[in-house]
């Protein structure tokens, strides 16, 4: 993790460490992470983060609902003894397989979408991949390089992976959603890592009465979308303009838009209420 830190401090068990004294440990063969986005010194959905932490903990046979209330405090003064960088922080938990397990946080590099490409979309390919368990937010070295070689190979902001059956399931480090008729469509959720931002997508979906059906995409669902958009920590809603060259004019789509525009509202309430 010591290459991914950046600002001034992070936080290991409860322990405050400068960055550039701090000397990277090796987070042993089970360890799990979250990413949480900071805006105006609120660690956003910080709740939801933990009890995604606590699921992905529980499907490898473990738990860290002893760290929930340190993890919470440690989170405050990072972003406090930092100044408060509106950046993405990152979490790991390792240890899991001792019992007692420990904990690591601070700042990372952090890159969000431009304006133009909330008004335009993104390019995104298609890479054939699959999560051995995706379900659990687990940390694989391998698949991000293989998957950051082909992004920049190919000038793309995100992959979307297909499995062995010619289905498409998510990004590879976003969830997927399309768009047809009004309708949206996003694989089960056995089949992906859900997401925050996927989880308040259904759930404004259902506030503003827009359908939204779970079910496996076949890849040749590409030829029938009349859009698609990605959801993140860092992307939020994200329209996708293009898919292997191929364009979609999912920026204009009227439920891309109602869902962006809730979505940033959802934020802005978060954000008041823990102020």
């Amino acid at each position: 993790m010591k290459n991914e830190l950046i600002e001034s401090f992070l936080i290991q068990n409860g322990n405050t460490v400068a960055v550039n004294l701090f000397k990277d440990i090796d987070t042993g063969t089970v360890s799990i992470y979250e990413v949480i986005r900071v805006i105006r010194g609120i660690s956003l959905f910080l709740e939801r983060h933990l009890e995604r932490l606590e699921g992905s903990a529980r499907l490898l046979g473990h738990s860290i609902a002893s760290l929930e209330k340190d993890l919470r405090e440690a989170m405050k003064e990072l972003i406090h003894v930092n100044g408060a960088p509106e950046k993405n922080i990152k979490l790991i938990i390792y240890d899991l397989s001792s019992g007692s397990p420990k904990y690591l946080m601070g700042f990372i590099q952090s890159s969000y979408p431009t304006l133009s490409q909330y008004k335009c979309g993104v390019p995104v390919l298609t890479y054939e991949a699959v999560r051995h368990n995706p379900n659990a937010k687990v940390i694989n070295a391998g698949f991000k390089e293989d998957i950051s070689r082909a992004l920049a190979e190919a000038g793309a902001y995100e992959a979307l992976l297909v499995n062995e059956k010619q289905q498409l399931t998510e990004g590879s480090r976003s969830n997927l959603f399309f768009v047809k008729q009004g309708r949206l469509y996003t694989a089960p959720k056995a089949d992906v890592l859900v997401g925050i931002t996927r989880i308040y997508v259904f759930e404004l979906c259902e506030a503003l009465g827009i359908e939204l059906r779970e079910q496996l995409i076949p890849l040749a669902f590409l030829q029938e979308a009349d859009g698609l958009f990605l959801t993140g920590t860092s992307p939020k809603i994200l329209p996708i303009g293009s898919v292997n060259g191929r364009s979609f004019d999912s920026a204009g789509n009227e439920a891309v838009l109602r869902l962006r525009h809730a979505y940033d509202r959802q934020i802005n309430d978060y954000i008041q209420s823990h102020g």
